[in-house]
């Protein structure tokens, strides 16, 4: 600010100057209430892909689970699109009041691996919560397929090279990553077509129109029971007990293809300390009960113990390192 400027006078100076103050020491509204009372309107959980999926259910789980304790309704609101980046993006640049959660899973931290701008940062752009749960993988292919095993679905894809194709529900997602590990170890040619979330990806599938997907156990089963899906493979520790006759990936001679899906709750970095403990507090309590772990499993899901927001932080760093050398091995370039 210049003073010495002829239109500027003295009384006009500071004028400016105490204006200035004033605006450096306003706090905003959401700030200048108390925690206390929070929270007094309904709390948004964006979800980062298309609605009906497993992150999206698990939203909804916990939202319900969460009213009567935040006696607000926490509402889903779907923000799909760009890999995960217009909702983490979204949540990232919103009020850092309390009342704009983000439902997170491996995008989260494949993105700053996968992008050389991907527009937030994971660690200082936000504050875990908890995780919530995990989930498997499996390898599923149209029943029309002439496979019925992980080894002859690569032998049926080395035969016709570039022939067969894949659903890729998302860059950076765990079904994406399996796959491209499972084509980089087996040594396969096969092309991915990308969806925004897997149930856009479904009925191409279902009808035929895709050969294979790497799809979450959750959203595969009821397909897999009614035999409009073929599972050959599950990207998982041991087998289901849903699917007891499925072999694992290792089994099948793939140990390598090993991404765990996970799910997680954060907020915007700057929010009040208060609203965090209070409402990690509330998570967990809902998390410990009987209803939202049985309804987590319904889903299809396996409810995480409820750990702390250091906890949860711990696996975000964890994750961040480990994902460049995978995305190497699946010979995928940053863009």
């Amino acid at each position: 600010m210049n003073m010495r400027h002829p239109r500027f006078g003295r009384r006009a100076a500071l004028q400016a100057l105490a204006g200035a103050a004033a605006t450096a020491g306003a706090v905003p509204a959401w700030a200048q209430a108390s925690t206390d009372a929070w929270p007094q309107r309904p709390v948004k959980i964006v979800v980062p892909v298309a609605a009906g999926g497993i992150i999206d259910l698990l939203a909804r789980a916990v939202g319900e689970a969460l009213t009567p304790s935040f006696k607000q309704p926490l509402v889903v609101e779907s923000k799909p699109g760009a890999d995960h980046l217009i909702g983490i993006q979204n949540v990232a640049r919103s009020e850092p009041d309390g009342y704009t959660w983000l439902c997170a899973s491996v995008p989260f931290t494949v993105n700053p691996a996968m992008r050389r701008e991907p527009g937030y940062d994971p660690l200082k752009d936000f504050r875990p919560l908890s995780l919530i749960a995990s989930n498997s993988n499996v390898l599923v292919v149209h029943p029309d397929l002439p496979v019925k095993t992980v080894a002859e679905f690569v032998s049926l894809a080395k035969s016709k090279p570039g022939a067969l194709t894949y659903a890729n529900p998302g860059n950076g997602s765990s079904n994406h990553l399996g796959m491209e590990l499972f084509k980089s170890e087996a040594g396969l040619d096969i092309l991915g077509v990308v969806y925004k979330g897997q149930p856009p990806a479904l009925p191409d599938i279902l009808a035929g129109r895709l050969d294979a997907m790497m799809m979450g156990s959750t959203v595969a089963m009821p397909h897999i029971k009614a035999g409009t899906l073929r599972p050959l493979g599950l990207v998982a520790a041991q087998r289901l007990p849903s699917l007891p006759d499925v072999p694992t990936m290792k089994e099948s001679g793939f140990p390598g293809v090993d991404v765990a899906p996970w799910f997680g709750l954060l907020l915007p970095s700057r929010t009040p300390e208060a609203i965090v403990r209070r409402a990690s507090t509330d998570l967990h309590a809902a998390l410990q009960t009987s209803t939202l772990k049985k309804r987590i499993e319904d889903i299809g899901a396996t409810p995480y113990a409820p750990n702390s927001p250091a906890e949860f932080e711990q696996l975000i760093r964890a994750e961040l390192k480990k994902w460049p050398a995978v995305l190497s091995r699946a010979g995928i370039d940053k863009t």
